[in-house]
């Protein structure tokens, strides 16, 4: 289990069990956390960095699919590669949305994150600004280069909540709260509130909150499987808690256990090539 959730850092968005909706009725406001004892602050540090340094051991790539599921209207569906690689800064990913035209993400998480972008064929990478990670990936999709880093996991301003329980595992809640330099962001993100396994220190559930604390987006897992002794997350939904709309990825394929210690990615630099694995080294996610 403890793998799933070193997946999740390079690729910045998923949990090791199902999460649950917690919001009132009708209202988008984040429900009280019913504490069952609390840690002091040593310990809530303690927790934060061993979930930090949570990495699968081994490069990856995965082959994926995004589906739009809109409240209303038509779904849409399109297909990428994700290349992920751990340097001495935190991970690095670069990911490949197959849409047209094709569209390229190079994102560094960790104390200095940062998000390249490219649209091919160009060869050329440009910046990124902090208010354009909040934007999606991909018109036909909800999901933004912020979901997909997680920057939060690496903020140093954080309040710790208390023990509480999710879909009845026992889970540390921590609020991190965003930067100056993402006051001004264009969802009125406040900061997110991560829901931490007490057994594993694995990510249960992540909410995004507004300064007023209501829930603004959430994702959650839908399911996991076992690759090569690996455990993925095969499913995850990604929720607008105002329109419902909704993004789900889905993983397809996994080559894990990879070196590419020797490629720019490796080295947390960007390139206009990826690494070059047989198609016959991926294994279907099933």
């Amino acid at each position: 289990m403890i793998s799933a959730t070193r997946i999740a850092l390079c690729i910045s968005f998923f949990v090791i069990a199902g999460l649950g909706m917690s919001y009132g009725q009708g209202s988008l406001r984040r429900t009280k956390i019913e504490l069952l004892r609390e840690i002091d602050h040593a310990e809530g540090e303690q927790r934060l960095r061993s979930f930090r340094q949570l990495w699968v051991e081994g490069d990856f790539s995965l082959k994926y699919t995004l589906q739009y599921i809109p409240r209303r209207g038509k779904r849409q569906e399109i297909g990428g590669t994700i290349w992920s690689s751990n340097v001495a800064d935190g991970p690095v990913s670069q990911i490949r949305i197959h849409s047209e035209p094709e569209e390229e993400l190079f994102l560094r998480n960790g104390p200095y994150a940062s998000v390249l972008k490219r649209t091919h064929p160009s060869k050329e990478w440009s910046k990124v600004t902090t208010s354009g990670w909040f934007d999606p990936v991909d018109e036909g999709v909800t999901l933004t280069a912020f979901d997909l880093m997680m920057p939060f996991i690496y903020w140093n301003d954080w309040h710790y909540e208390g023990v509480t329980k999710v879909q009845g595992r026992v889970a540390h809640a921590f609020l991190m709260v965003a930067p100056k330099g993402l006051d001004a962001n264009p969802l009125g993100l406040h900061g997110v509130v991560v829901f931490l396994d007490e057994s594993f220190n694995a990510m249960l559930k992540a909410d995004y909150v507004s300064k007023e604390d209501e829930v603004i987006k959430s994702f959650r897992l839908l399911d996991l499987k076992k690759v090569d002794g690996v455990w993925l997350p095969k499913t995850v939904d990604f929720l607008n808690e105002n329109t419902r709309d909704k993004t789900r990825l889905i993983i397809k394929e996994a080559a894990v256990n990879r070196d590419f210690s020797d490629l720019p990615l490796g080295r947390g630099e960007s390139s206009d090539h990826v690494p070059e694995i047989p198609l016959s080294d991926y294994q279907r996610v099933r």
